[in-house]
């Protein structure tokens, strides 16, 4: 089995310090057709915990997984085992903890090298894990999940020259693109107090962009990822809030809660053209950096971004 060296989680900071006019662009992208995230899932069976539509021996994975973890659902727990935090929050993540001494012998199911926080009803939550090491971007080292949902995403800037830093994801709450999505786009919606929208709705391409900008569009100013961007723009100062902003939250909670998809759309669509003009764009840079950073080495080859 691959030997593995131990990774700390690092911030992309040359990434969002983009010229004025590369950050527009980037906006402009992400608001469009172009989508990095994991594809729609089964809404009945891969939508949330127990993820019934993977194999029985997957989810016998999945289940070793969690059990491994049982015992650090708190950072406080998490800390003591000897994960670290990193970042921050990272919109649609979370915070990483780190385990700079797992998996040097390899990926085990067992040991998840990552742990990953984000506030669920105000209380930080243990919502998911994730597997790391470093090899050259055409890794042999197998998966630990057999389902084809699963694949590696790869972060190269993260590694020496010629590798790149290999990463799987594993959901232990409901996930918007499935147990092994690069990004759960319900986390935002769960910082903010609001019911997340049907996992159903992300099977239309229309509707699956829509809530994601309106998950990013969530992210309050202060996050770490949104703050960096906020620098890179040269933002001292924060754009006052419409006054009817709680009242379209609202709106959005109560048409996820009634499962109202024409509902939501329209607060959906009242919320994002509510948005001030610094919310807009710094929705669209977040959501389209950090979409792509869910890719694979040839994904990124193949889609011309590499």
């Amino acid at each position: 089995m691959l030997r593995t060296r131990p990774f700390f989680f690092t911030v992309l900071a040359g990434a969002f310090f983009m010229p004025q006019t590369a950050a527009g662009q980037a906006a402009h992208d992400a608001m469009a057709s172009h989508d990095h995230s994991s594809p729609a899932v089964d809404c009945a069976t891969l939508a949330t915990p127990p993820w019934s539509g993977l194999s029985v021996l997957d989810r016998e994975r999945f289940e070793e997984a969690r059990a491994s973890v049982s015992d650090l659902i708190t950072p406080e727990a998490a800390l003591a085992a000897g994960f670290r935090p990193a970042l921050g929050d990272i919109p649609g993540m979370g915070v990483h903890y780190v385990h700079a001494d797992r998996s040097e012998d390899g990926i085990h199911v067992d040991q998840p090298d990552h742990l990953m926080f984000a506030p669920v009803d105000g209380e930080p939550t243990l919502v998911g894990a994730a597997y790391a090491f470093v090899d050259v971007p055409e890794t042999q080292e197998p998966l630990p999940y057999d389902s084809d949902l699963a694949h590696w995403h790869d972060h190269p800037q993260f590694a020496p020259d010629g590798q790149t830093l290999h990463m799987l994801h594993v959901w232990f709450v409901p996930s918007s693109n499935g147990p092994f999505a690069g990004l759960n786009f319900w986390l935002p919606f769960h910082g903010q107090g609001i019911t997340p929208p049907s996992a159903c709705w992300m099977s239309d391409d229309m509707m699956a962009r829509m809530i994601q900008r309106v998950a990013f569009a969530l992210v309050p100013a202060d996050n770490p990822i949104a703050a960096q961007v906020t620098r890179a723009r040269g933002w001292t100062v924060v754009d006052e809030l419409p006054l009817d902003r709680q009242e379209i939250l609202d709106e959005l909670d109560a048409a996820a809660e009634a499962e109202d998809m024409q509902a939501w759309m329209r607060a959906g669509e009242r919320f994002l053209g509510n948005l001030t003009e610094r919310e807009r764009l710094r929705t669209g840079v977040m959501l389209e950096l950090l979409m792509n950073e869910q890719m694979s080495s040839m994904e990124r080859t193949r889609g011309g971004n590499g």
